[in-house]
Formats: C-alpha cells, structure tokens, sequence
C-alpha cells in the first residue's frame, strides 16, 4: 500500500512540475501583459486571462495534458497495480484544475478541452503506465 501511496504521490508531483515548467516556458517565450497586481481580482484575471494570445493558451492546455499523460503513467508504472494509481492522479490533476478555473476565470472552449484532454491523457497514460508493468513483470 505504501508504494502505491508513494507512486501516486510521485506522478502528482511530476504533474505539477510539467505545469509549472510548461507555463513558465510558454509565457516567457510569448510574453504578454504582466498579471494583475491583485490576483485576487476575478475581473482582473478574466480580462488577464482573456488578453493571452490564443496560442499560449493552447501550448497551455498542451502543458496540462502532457502533464496528465506523464504523471498517470508514472503512477501506475511504479505502483504496479494496474490503471487506478494513474487514475487517482488524474482525478487529483482535474480536481486541481477546476480549483484553478474557479479561481482564475478561462474561455469555456479552454474549460472545455482542458477537461477532456486531461481524461484522455490519463485515460492512455494510466493504461500505458499499467501496461508497460505488466510487460516488465513477464520480462
């Protein structure tokens, strides 16, 4: 049970180290507008948010859905017990993100795929994670 703890623990931490590692990289190389002073403002990060160009929003969402893919396969790739380690680290990734769309308003296109492509990408990362430690028990 411990492993299975520590290796869901691991892919949460790969996830939000892919995240804040993609963001960083995308806005830097697509600088805009520096956020608001008060970012707890809605308003202000609505109009913020509303204000990046379209294709950082979409390296973003690129971001948050490699993010998905890796730490759900590394979860269930470490703690050998098939998809669900990778599918409670997706399940901790979504819930993280809806906290995060809660608290800074997005475009509902960028709502909507970023729920989708998260489930996908955990969906393929938990079963390729889980398959590849099948195929190492055998090997």
């Amino acid at each position: 049970m411990l492993k299975t703890v520590l290796a869901v623990v691991a892919g949460i931490v790969v996830a939000f180290g892919i995240v804040f590692a993609s963001d960083a990289l995308f806005h830097a190389l697509a600088p805009s507008a520096p956020p608001p002073a008060d970012t707890n403002n809605r308003e202000a990060m609505r109009a913020y948010v509303a204000g990046q160009p379209t294709g950082v929003l979409i390296a973003v969402l690129v971001g948050w859905t490699l993010a998905a893919f890796a730490g759900s396969a590394l979860a269930a790739r470490l703690a050998r017990r098939g998809e669900w380690p990778g599918w409670i680290v997706t399940g901790l990734f979504l819930l993280a993100t809806a906290a995060n769309f809660m608290m800074v308003p997005h475009p509902m296109w960028m709502v909507a795929v970023g729920v989708v492509a998260i489930l996908a990408a955990g969906w393929a990362g938990s079963r390729m994670g889980a398959g590849s430690s099948r195929h190492s028990r055998t090997a």
